[in-house]
């Protein structure tokens, strides 16, 4: 990169601040110095973008990549192939959207002489953050990938950061260095690791992006005694790759492709309208966890038996092959046609959720809450000593 291109990151990078803090995500002066002067382009390999068809000048090509580079784009780095080799690649590392990092990262409430441990190393860039806003000698990170981590090695160290990275599995934390006053993953889980909890010192906090297939919170949480944490959510959303505890594989342990269930398809009417279901992100976060194991939602054409034609609808299967379909146009009396198959009639359990839903005044995200500790673990709403809980995880670990 020519001397004129490296000098102009630095103005991507202080109108990416600009951009962040506008819209109220960047709201401190030291998470603004470290967006300001950590060079994002130097953790992202420049073939992991593609530019802009119709540049045909090398300043152009690099302007464009410097342009997505300092964008608030997450940007994907890496793809594996799941063994088989049936599924498509899917994404293994990413360098996540700026605002959604500061924003974790302004929510992590990190002091002075704070010791933070990242699950979830990927590039490296959101470690040099930490760096340098902490100092790289109380900054730990880990991934399950050696190939990763030792890249964002050469690409700290060219900055002159040196916070501890680790290759191994970023379920069992890093133990030799802790313990941690905080600990950010920068990946999902389905529930929080007991050894991430036993890591914090008493009175530290983690936050975590607990989720299942459809969609997902990220919780502070705080350790109140030696085994136990406890927290609200913050937000929902943020749905970062899944945990992984083998390189080879872009999924989770236990997860494996669905085999649809043909046996026990049943035909009815609904009054709830499919399109009610599809359009509510907060009414999707309650009926997952009333759905433990609900592996898709997804607007699609499905086919109607009755007029024998596909039609625009809304699909549902679970991880134990139950099915549901529901048409989005009503018929003549302003019902849905609804069609269920598998060993659970998952509209049913749409219909009674959404139900509670509006009985509980459409619950927000931030009504939500997590506890977690070495023999239980649960989802809350509105108190964790009310009657209103569900158990973690929300898919098979």
């Amino acid at each position: 990169m020519t001397s004129h291109q490296a000098i102009r990151w630095q103005e991507r990078a202080a109108a990416l601040a600009d951009n962040l803090a506008g819209r109220g995500i960047l709201r401190s002066e030291v998470w603004r110095a470290a967006v300001e002067q950590t060079p994002r382009h130097v953790f992202i390999p420049a073939d992991t973008i593609t530019t802009e068809a119709g540049s045909d000048a090398e300043s152009s090509d690099a302007d464009t990549w410097l342009d997505k580079v300092y964008s608030d784009s997450t940007l994907i780095v890496q793809r594996r192939r799941a063994p088989g080799g049936k599924l498509a690649s899917l994404p293994t590392s990413s360098s996540t959207m700026p605002s959604l990092m500061i924003e974790m990262l302004e929510a992590l409430d990190v002091h002075d002489g704070h010791r933070v441990l990242e699950i979830g190393t990927g590039t490296g860039y959101n470690a040099a953050l930490l760096a340098h806003r902490l100092g790289g000698e109380n900054v730990v990170s880990i991934d399950i990938d050696l190939n990763l981590t030792e890249a964002a090695r050469r690409r700290l160290k060219e900055l002159g950061s040196y916070p501890t990275l680790v290759a191994g599995d970023g379920l069992t934390g890093v133990p030799g260095r802790g313990p941690y006053d905080r600990i950010i993953a920068t990946c999902a889980v389905p529930q929080i690791p007991v050894a991430w909890i036993e890591q914090l010192v008493p009175g530290g906090a983690m936050l975590v992006n607990v989720r299942g297939h459809i969609v997902g919170v990220l919780c502070f949480l705080v350790k109140k005694d030696d085994n136990e944490v406890i927290g609200h959510a913050i937000r929902s959303g943020g749905d970062f790759m899944w945990l992984r505890q083998k390189l080879e594989n872009p999924l989770r342990a236990s997860e494996s492709p669905v085999r649809i269930g043909a046996k026990n398809v049943t035909r009815s009417l609904t009054e709830l309208s499919p399109a009610t279901v599809r359009d509510s992100r907060d009414f999707v976060l309650l009926l997952q966890l009333g759905l433990p194991g609900l592996r898709m939602i997804c607007a699609t054409d499905v086919f109607d038996p009755v007029e024998k034609r596909n039609r625009p609808g809304l699909l549902l299967y679970a991880e134990d092959g139950s099915h549901a379909q529901a048409i989005i146009e009503p018929e003549n009396d302003g019902q849905h046609r609804v069609i269920q198959g598998g060993s659970r009639r998952l509209w049913d359990t749409v219909e009674t959720t959404h139900k509670m839903w509006a009985r509980l005044a459409n619950p927000a995200p931030h009504r939500f809450g997590v506890v977690a500790n070495q023999t239980v673990q649960f989802v809350w709403l509105d108190s964790d000593m009310d009657w209103l809980r569900w158990p973690l995880p929300l898919v098979q670990p």
